[in-house]
């Protein structure tokens, strides 16, 4: 009887594990049908109301004071980078507890691995990073899963944590409440070093980050599905763009089963990197080697309704003197303003681009 319990459980196992192969981000089994590929499992991808990503509308924002700054660990972390034939992930090296009780980790288990604990900004308990996604677009005009304004960027990088107070492992809290945050950052092409006048046209801000360099460095190794490699040292908090100010909303997973436990952080300044890096992204294949299939890009989901859920921001986007609020401002740099609930007339994805113009707004 044990002997066919045993089987039973490996069966399910692998049938679990089957079920990931099935679905891709084009054709009958792209987004429009993982709820109907796999209704048990996957049901919420097409029944769900707080499903994920989503286009953010600035006209929309509710701007809430209470917002703080995002607290994101410094060590670095070792992890995998990985091709799974759906997108590329980087898997961090971490211990995962099987059962809640085994959290209570000795002094010498806390040096094994060094963890990246996410706090602040609009969450209420602590998330263990566990896992970076990147989603890109086979050119430009495509590629991140969150929309501005209706407006896609070239690719987008999303850093998931699980709520490692309530829960013992990234697997247990992606199905409960509060289970996980993901911090979320737009990435764009980096502007050429000089102009045609031969003044420089770059500053610090607009510099390729150095730990996303680190990673697309990496993906050479990494062309086809099932390919991996080691990363010994990244620095979780210096992949994402200096700044305290941030959108946020309560959403789901962006893969199947789209499980609507999902905190989402977008912050309001994006990550550059350089034409040569989107190349090497572009380079990447869906299939194994012997049938690499087609491109890795556009591996990102449609924007999904909002149905009525809220999306706030501790940009205030009109202050009471009327000048629209800078990301100094919101970062404190320039002096506290008081806050206002007036129509708000643009906004800002960073001072340097004017991500939707008033004359668009106005005419909507």
């Amino acid at each position: 009887m044990w002997t066919q319990v045993f089987l039973l459980a490996l069966g399910l196992e692998a049938c679990l594990a089957n079920w990931n192969d099935w679905w891709t981000y084009e054709g009958i089994s792209g987004p429009d049908f993982w709820g109907r590929l796999n209704p048990g499992l996957w049901g919420l991808c097409s029944t769900g109301r707080r499903q994920s990503p989503i286009n953010i509308e600035p006209q929309n924002l509710l701007f809430d004071p209470h917002l703080q700054a995002l607290q994101v660990g410094k060590h670095r972390v070792g992890g995998v980078l990985h091709n799974t034939g759906q997108g590329v992930v980087f898997r961090l090296n971490i211990e995962e507890a099987n059962d809640f009780n085994e959290q209570l980790l000795t002094p010498s288990s806390l040096n094994k691995q060094e963890r990246v604990n996410i706090s602040g900004g609009p969450l209420s308990y602590s998330y263990r990073a566990y896992e970076v996604q990147l989603h890109f677009g086979r050119n430009d005009r495509s590629g991140s899963e969150h929309l501005l304004a209706g407006f896609a960027f070239p690719a987008e990088v999303q850093i998931y944590g699980y709520n490692s107070e309530l829960y013992a492992n990234a697997s247990q809290a992606r199905s409960r409440a509060h289970g996980i945050a993901v911090v979320s950052a737009f990435v764009k092409v980096t502007p050429p070093k000089s102009s045609e006048s031969g003044r420089s046209t770059r500053d610090k801000m607009t510099k390729p980050n150095l730990e996303l360099k680190m990673l697309t460095d990496q993906l050479q190794h990494i062309i086809y599905k099932g390919d991996s490699v080691t990363l010994k040292s990244l620095s979780i908090q210096e992949l994402l763009p200096s700044t305290s100010a941030l959108m946020t909303y309560e959403g789901s997973l962006t893969s199947p089963g789209c499980e609507e436990t999902a905190t989402w952080i977008i912050l309001n300044r994006p990550l550059y990197v350089s034409p040569q890096q989107l190349t090497s992204m572009r380079k990447l294949k869906q299939g194994e080697s012997i049938s690499p299939m087609a491109p890795l890009g556009n591996n990102f989901r449609p924007p999904q309704p909002l149905h009525q859920r809220v999306v706030r921001t501790n940009i205030d986007l009109y202050p009471i003197d009327g000048r629209p609020e800078t990301e100094d401002d919101a970062d404190g740099s320039t002096g506290q303003q008081c806050p206002s609930m007036q129509a708000k007339k643009f906004y800002q994805v960073s001072p340097e681009h004017l991500a939707v113009s008033s004359n668009f707004l106005n005419s909507r």
